[in-house]
């Protein structure tokens, strides 16, 4: 950026918020799971159709307040901000705890990403199960609950591919049409 002058400095800088930003507080609000844009309207203490502007990816000057999105983000737990955030500044999301039924928030990155953080503990598991040449019961019962969750990790890369696939064959098919 080049240098500010006295007046920009005293005013600020007005910076657009990024196309991705506003797909993502889009999905925030209209596709978090069970949850519906006036009842996130209700939480914020705004109106429904201010909540639908804050949602329109068309309307760049309405926008939430840090307090209002960070209530937003809280109560829908919905991540898409923040993925879109994180793969600015190069980084990947991943959820600590990656339950059942949460997989399709999954991207391709952020499920390769578990998958090995997986594999790395069930290295090290199996390196110290097998340091005094004994594996006790309870180390198999360790082991098994690592290579569990690798086991659903792998799913869920397989399920993120299938996605990438389908997005891929949805586009070839429309260039046909």
């Amino acid at each position: 950026m080049g240098e500010l002058n006295k007046r920009e400095s005293k005013q600020g800088v007005h910076m657009d918020i990024s196309k991705e930003t506003k797909t993502a507080l889009h999905k925030m609000v209209h596709q978090s799971n069970g949850i519906t844009p006036k009842e996130i309207a209700d939480l914020v203490g705004v109106s429904h159709n201010t909540i639908l502007n804050y949602a329109n990816p068309n309307m760049e000057n309405h926008l939430p307040s840090l307090k209002a999105f960070e209530a937003m983000l809280t109560y829908t737990q919905n991540p898409a901000p923040l993925k879109v955030w994180a793969h600015k500044l190069g980084f990947v999301l991943v959820p600590v705890d990656q339950a059942q039924g949460r997989d399709h928030e999954l991207g391709v990155l952020e499920s390769l990403l578990g998958m090995n953080v997986g594999n790395g503990a069930a290295n090290k598991q199996v390196l110290s199960a097998l340091e005094d040449g004994v594996v006790t019961p309870a180390e198999m019962d360790e082991t098994d609950r690592i290579l569990e969750e690798i086991e659903h990790k792998i799913q869920s890369l397989r399920k993120a591919m299938k996605g990438e696939c389908a997005k891929y064959l949805s586009a070839l098919q429309r260039e046909k049409a």
